[in-house]
């Protein structure tokens, strides 16, 4: 386990959550059709077939992507597994966050210290690229600075860091700006992969264009002939079907477990096009590990499937599944509406339907009432400014705001005209919010309310988040958890940092939404090391959540839906077992896992 050498921990990793994971989004066929045209001779395209590989040293994989790989750049916004988001079997970053203990392990570095306006990292003088040379601090350095010179998902972290320098012997440190967070900082070093700078340097200088860069230059890099990877796996070949990934067997990062290899020789990641396809194979021992919604995992078990617990919820809690709403637009921009709309929802039929009861019923606010985040949620306060199911309660509160209703019950606004119909969305086939929204359609429809379900392509729901053209949109706000929670799950939804009008690109607010005072505290906590000072200002900005309704709160979300099939496999972790986090092994600190599961016998 690693802890911070310094002179204080900040007590910062008590908090756990991820800063902004930029989900890996679905190409059309056209993408498919690219990569064929790829060069033949030099592309990971050509290899066995699925049945072709040992079930005895494969691990079958899926749920991190829903639709063909059209690019391994890692600097491309739509990057496939296993290079996106949180993954960490090819490129590594330089910690990782585990979030049953809520500590930073080692990774590439191995250890770090904090003070008042930095952060230093030692980085493990053992680290090795898969083709044998170091991973030198430059690298470290000029990974950092593509995110200063290139709008990637983490250029955002330079609004919070000045500088990134060699501190010698080994040692990086990361400086504080003006807008000083060592949360932000914390998590960029847990979710920044680190790249190789002999293999991106040429190719961003390429791409200069005067002041600029041709970011159109750079994303044509697929990187899919030969990568240069750290990670305990590397790309062999990829398919419309899987992506596959080999063992590096002379892994630097063997050593941290006596030389011993990862049991797994090969990774293969499934493709399938929606839940019901992903439980099938999981059915089937086809898969052994998914991250896709399960239902009913309680009848599993004669198929030799399970989760994290053998009891209900079955997950761990980790995140907070919200339907985002568009702010600026009537008739959602009247808060009274907002707050009728919250007492209309039965959360009770939706962690019952939608989520097989495998998390607790919503509770008021932003902040999870259990874990190492329960410190921070005030009972008193919502029961006080919260919410609860009760339909005459929303009614109360929209006629007391002025509306009415026409004789067939619908919704008339505070000039008597009635309140336009709206769309709630989600990407087809994700059955457990297309449940969701189904529960939430007929809770609004019972105060008057013309709401109706839109499930559409991941692509298009996606880009409408991103534009803000949606009217409500299912999102979970940090599905992964890491140093920084409950904070960046409030700056996501109420942080004006990155508010953008509607119709240009945010990847947080997506809503819209503003409040001077929600800013005041989402810019003071990060620098907050006194606990009870902390503790109120978590209580102040839950209350102005409560009260004002960025978002409505629809359900909890394990912090991954994480079930294995010991069909083929056994030893992973689990709550009577929990040598790793529960999650996928190629995700954080459940990488260590692959090391210790076992073929089944």
């Amino acid at each position: 386990m690693l802890y911070p050498k310094g002179r204080t921990r900040m007590n910062l990793l008590t908090n756990m959550n991820r800063f902004l994971r930029i989900a890996a989004a679905c190409f059309a066929a056209a993408g498919v059709l690219t990569l064929a045209a790829c060069n033949e001779e030099n592309k990971a395209t050509e290899g066995k077939t699925a049945t072709d590989y040992d079930r005895s040293e494969t691990l079958y994989i899926g749920g991190f992507d829903w639709a063909p790989p059209s690019t391994f750049n890692p600097l491309d916004y739509d990057p496939n597994f296993p290079i996106d988001g949180n993954c960490r079997i090819a490129y590594e970053a330089l910690l990782a966050y585990n979030q049953l203990n809520g500590e930073l392990e080692p990774m590439l570095a191995d250890s770090y210290t904090s003070s008042e306006n930095s952060i230093t990292v030692h980085l493990d003088p053992r680290a090795k690229w898969n083709n044998g040379n170091p991973v030198t601090v430059d690298d470290v350095l000029y990974t950092f600075k593509i995110d200063s010179l290139l709008p990637t998902p983490r250029h955002g972290n330079w609004n919070f860091l000045s500088q990134v320098t060699d501190a010698g012997n080994n040692n990086i440190t990361f400086h504080f700006g003006k807008n000083k967070n060592p949360l932000i900082i914390l998590n960029a070093l847990a979710e920044t992969s680190i790249l190789p700078k002999a293999v991106f340097e040429p190719l961003i200088q390429g791409a200069k264009s005067g002041k600029g860069y041709n970011m159109n230059k750079i994303t044509e890099f697929k990187n899919d002939s030969m990568p240069v990877f750290s990670g305990p796996y590397t790309l062999k070949t990829y398919s419309p079907d899987q992506i596959v990934l080999e063992r590096n067997d002379n892994y630097w990062g063997n050593v941290k477990y006596n030389g011993q290899k990862p049991s797994p020789k090969y990774i293969i990641h499934s493709l399938y096009n929606g839940n019901n396809h992903f439980n099938s194979a999981m059915t089937k021992g086809n898969l052994d590990i998914s991250s896709v919604f399960l239902p009913r995992i309680w009848e599993k078990a004669r198929d030799s499937i399970r989760a994290w617990s053998r009891n209900e919820p079955y997950h761990q809690p980790g995140s907070i599944t919200t339907l985002l709403i568009a702010q600026q637009q009537a008739p959602f921009n009247d808060v009274a509406l907002r707050r009728a709309m919250m007492h209309a929802i039965n959360f009770e039929k939706i962690k019952a339907r939608a989520v097989s009861n495998y998390t607790p019923v919503i509770q008021p606010g932003f902040i999870l009432p259990f874990g190492t985040e329960s410190k921070y949620f005030n009972k008193e306060d919502a029961e006080k400014y919260g919410y609860v199911y009760d339909i005459e309660k929303a009614k109360s509160i929209l006629s007391d705001a002025g509306y009415s209703w026409d004789e067939s019950g619908h919704l008339l606004d505070k000039k008597g005209k009635p309140v336009r119909s709206f769309t709630i969305e989600c990407p087809q086939g994700w059955t457990d919010w297309e449940d969701a929204i189904k529960v939430v359609v007929g809770s609004l429809n019972d105060i008057g309310l013309a709401a109706e379900e839109k499930f559409v392509d991941y692509s298009v729901w996606d880009k409408n988040l991103r534009l803000g053209t949606f009217d409500l949109a299912m999102k979970t706000q940090t599905a992964e958890l890491s140093a920084a929670s409950p904070w960046n799950r409030f700056e996501q939804v109420m942080g004006s940092a990155a508010y953008k009008p509607v119709g240009e690109e945010s990847f947080a607010n997506q809503g819209r939404y503003k409040n001077d005072d929600a800013d005041k505290l989402i810019h003071k906590i990060p620098a907050l090391t006194d606990e009870k000072e902390l503790t109120e200002a978590y209580r102040a900005l839950n209350r102005i959540f409560m009260e004002t309704i960025p978002v409505l709160p629809v359900m909890y979300r394990p912090t991954q839906y994480y079930q294995f099939s010991t069909r083929h496999w056994e030893n992973f972790p689990t709550e009577e077992n929990p040598y790793a986090p529960p999650q996928s092994l190629v995700v954080a600190a459940g990488v260590k896992a692959l090391w210790y599961i076992k073929p089944a016998k």
